[in-house]
């Protein structure tokens, strides 16, 4: 009967618990209420969004759904307004400038309802036009002040950011001033420029003519002048006959009056020219090198002075702008220029003369690898001109012919070539630097060196101009005067695989000769001493002991030939040095 009552007594209370819990379930599982929330065209500040150039459907939440009697909007300019023909309950916003308005909402019988609207550009829509254009970039878009845009991150080559560049651009009407640009890009951005200009110039130049003249007695007289060299002058009824410098062969008979003169020449000549400029900047900057001067040349008239001067700049320039690709690849826009001066192209105008310039450039676009080599330019130029200049009919007989005619020949190759190689280089560390810059080598020479050796220059360092009997030169000073020998190798020993004597690189004063192979050297007969008394005669010591030497590279293999090597002293006898 108790176990009864106790059930129908906590009966009612499980239900309530029941019910309750179901009601708690159905309640989590429902949207929250809307009451009191911010629209969703509202932003984190609470102004309302709108894209600049598009159009937004906005609604106010209206109390009771009934439409507005009036909009005020402080800024036409910048934001269009009007309600939606399709619910009047609704605003469609068009966003015509970037900028700031507010928006005022009069209701009938109800609190004017007030809000902020800004206008500006589709970040969202930017964002994802930069991941599906450039899907390699890691570039942040923000909001500036106004209409601006803030471009972060990083690229992976300049071409990428000159992509997101050009789409903030768009995005802000095309205004480039619009677009802070802070976008880095990755990788190596500093280029050097190698460029090489290589030019041959060669001439030859034959020439013969023959002048002669004839006075004669009286007023008599025979000369053939057509080559200019000779002059004749006839004063007081005396005819005489003058040199001139370009001949080269020139000859007189005093009592029959006959001068001769003879221009028979061959004349070479060869220029060389070799430059190459190199120069280091970053990727999309352009960079300038120039090494020469500037020429005075005379300019148009500047008044009571006299004539003007203007500086013409010659020598070696190089203008570049290289561009590093995501790929590796380098574009170059090159345009290397060399020039000098030259008296041959001037020209003189009232007495005052101006020099031309000789000038070879050339303006190229190319794409290279890190260390790929391209000849942007190049010349191969053969030029022949000849001349004769021949009295008619005399001049045109065989071999007499060569008395009254005069015959220039000339010949000119040119060749040129324009190599540039650019390179992707890192800044070097302090261990890494040259030791001794242009200049730095070297010393001035005293007195002594000067005066009686006539050296301009010495290496930095001690020197003991005599070393004992030895004249020691000032080239020996160096510290690489071993390791780099001089013209011929004679002051530096014999270089490997080549017969000859070998001579100390520095400080020796005696030497060991030797010869090539398949030939013994000879051994000293007794010890030499650089100074004292002079050494005992050495005992008899033990034959020498045969050795091969190895087999010269790039030589002709050969029977191996026994070596003597010179005697060493007996334990105990005379020290030889």
């Amino acid at each position: 009967m108790h176990r009864n009552r106790t059930s129908r007594r906590f009966l009612p209370w499980a239900l309530v618990v029941t019910l309750g819990l179901a009601a708690v379930t159905t309640g989590a599982g429902q949207p929250p209420d809307p009451k009191g929330a911010a629209p969703a065209d509202l932003d984190k500040s609470g102004a309302v969004v709108v894209p600049l150039g598009g159009l937004r459907s906005f609604d106010p939440k209206l109390k009771g759904g009934v439409p507005p009697t009036d909009i005020l909007n402080s800024r036409e300019d910048v934001l269009g307004a009007r309600p939606d023909p399709n619910d009047p309950t609704k605003l469609l916003l068009t966003g015509k400038t970037a900028g700031l308005s507010q928006l005022t909402i009069v209701q009938k019988d109800a609190p004017p309802l007030k809000f902020d609207v800004v206008v500006k550009p589709d970040l969202a829509q930017l964002r994802k036009l930069i991941r599906d254009t450039v899907p390699t970039a890691s570039v942040t878009v923000e909001p500036g002040l106004g209409n601006v845009i803030v471009l972060s991150g990083y690229v992976t080559s300049p071409s990428d950011a000159d992509i997101v560049q050009r789409l903030a651009n768009s995005a802000v009407g095309g205004a480039n001033a619009n677009v802070i640009n802070a976008v880095q890009i990755g990788g190596v951005q500093q280029v050097q420029i190698d460029v090489v200009v290589a030019s041959v110039d060669r001439n030859q130049l034959r020439s013969r003519g023959f002048d002669f003249a004839l006075p004669g007695r009286g007023s008599f007289s025979f000369s053939s002048l057509v080559s200019g060299l000779l002059g004749v002058q006839s004063a007081g009824g005396v005819t005489t006959a003058t040199f001139s410098p370009d001949s080269n062969f020139q000859f007189a008979v005093v009592p029959n009056r006959f001068f001769g003169a003879l221009r028979a020449l061959r004349t070479e000549g060869v220029a060389k020219f070799l430059a190459e400029p190199r120069v280091v900047t970053q990727t999309g900057r352009p960079a300038f090198f120039r090494a020469g001067g500037q020429q005075a040349i005379i300019s148009g008239s500047s008044g009571i002075t006299g004539p003007g001067v203007t500086l013409q700049p010659f020598g070696t320039e190089l203008t570049v702008v290289p561009i590093v690709y995501g790929n590796g690849m380098i574009w170059l826009d090159i345009n290397p220029r060399i020039t000098a001066v030259s008296q041959g192209l001037g020209i003189t105008v009232g007495g005052s003369s101006s020099p031309g310039f000789t000038e070879q450039s050339v303006q190229s676009t190319v794409l290279l690898e890190s260390g790929q080599t391209f000849a942007i330019g190049g010349l191969i130029q053969n030029s022949v001109n000849a001349s004769a200049s021949k009295v008619p009919v005399l001049g045109d007989l065989p071999f007499a012919g060569t008395y009254f005619s005069r015959v220039e020949h000339t010949v000119r190759e040119s060749e040129l070539v324009i190599l540039v190689t650019p390179r992707l280089v890192h800044p070097m560390d302090q261990c890494q630097g040259p030791k001794r810059l242009p200049g730095q080598e070297t010393r001035s020479p005293d007195d002594y060196e000067l005066f009686l050796e006539n050296v301009l220059e010495v290496p930095r360092g001690q020197r003991k101009v005599w070393n004992g009997k030895c004249y020691n030169a000032p080239y020996k000073a160096d510290p690489t005067a071993s390791k780099y020998p001089c013209i011929g190798g004679a002051c530096a020993g014999p270089l490997p695989g080549t017969a000859g004597a070998l001579i100390a690189p520095q400080y020796g004063s005696h030497s060991l000769p030797m010869t090539g192979p398949g030939q013994p050297a000879v051994a000293p007969t007794a010890p030499v001493r650089t100074g004292g008394a002079p050494a005992a005669p050495a005992p008899e010591t033990p034959a020498p002991v045969p050795m091969t030497l190895p087999p010269v590279a790039g030589a002709t293999p050969a029977e191996p030939a026994p070596v003597q090597l010179p005697p060493l002293p007996p334990v105990g006898g005379s020290p030889v040095p």
